[in-house]
């Protein structure tokens, strides 16, 4: 494999990581596994590089204060949960031989959906000429769960269940596709949980941190899967790529 081509593919996942918040995985996993790195091996090593963006992500939006903590602690709650059972199932179909038909299959469902449920998001929201006071989110079912508590940062008064539900099911879709969870995460905070947009972005790649560690070691220590060869032309790119996706970002309205 061209360690060229994946320097460059690395850093323009890196720019959309650093525009919206997410950590890329959803991209660069089918890109390494199209290039020919079986899902095994591609699933860790990306989780590593995503590890490294989050980290590097994060910590522009701590010193910019666009964090909302206790949020954070209450996803990654979950999301500990989730990833365990994810590295569970994950070994499970690698012993029976039908991880890779299962990984593509994951990507091709989770992928059609989200993308399916945001484009009639986006349509609804152009149908609404009149917004001249605008609700910052809409109560849903999800947030009137028993164990209400305040979010101070994100000015909300909602179940504690509803990020610890969230972060399982990005724990174990992070373990089990070598992604973040952010592409499910991001969504999720703006249309079931109604976080603020502004806060988003960090919040997500804060939880991406915890997440993408826990998997990357759990990885190799269960598989010994971890390619440095590998992962440093992904880490090199995808760091240069969120910096300049974080600057572009400035200069553009949170909503849009």
């Amino acid at each position: 494999v061209n360690p060229i081509e994946i320097l460059l593919l690395s850093a323009l996942v890196g720019v959309l990581s650093g525009l919206f918040g997410v950590g890329g995985g959803f991209l660069m996993t089918p890109f390494l596994i199209f290039m020919g790195i079986p899902p095994v091996y591609a699933v860790p090593n990306e989780v590593n590089n995503i590890l490294a963006t989050s980290v590097s992500g994060s910590l522009t939006h701590w010193f910019k204060n666009t964090l909302d903590y206790k949020m954070g602690f209450m996803i990654m709650g979950g999301g500990v949960a989730g990833t365990i059972l994810g590295i569970m199932t994950f070994s499970y179909f690698s012993e029976i031989g039908k991880i890779s038909t299962i990984i593509s299959l994951l990507y091709m469902y989770l992928l059609l959906i989200v993308g399916t449920l945001m484009i009639i998001e986006t349509i609804k929201e152009a149908r609404k000429k009149d917004k001249i006071k605008k609700k910052l989110h809409e109560h849903n079912w999800f947030q009137g769960l028993p164990l209400r508590m305040r979010f101070p940062k994100s000015k909300l008064y909602e179940s504690a269940l509803t990020p610890i539900l969230l972060g399982l099911i990005v724990g174990f879709v992070a373990s089990m596709m070598g992604i973040g969870g952010a592409f499910l995460m991001v969504p999720a905070m703006i249309y079931i949980v109604g976080m603020p947009v502004k806060l988003i972005p960090g919040t997500s790649l804060f939880v991406t941190v915890f997440i993408s560690a826990i998997v990357t070691i759990l990885h190799a220590f269960n598989y010994g899967s971890i390619d440095l060869f590998l992962v440093v032309p992904l880490i090199l790119g995808s760091i240069a790529g969120v910096q300049v996706g974080q600057k572009v970002g400035q200069y553009l309205d949170s909503s849009h």
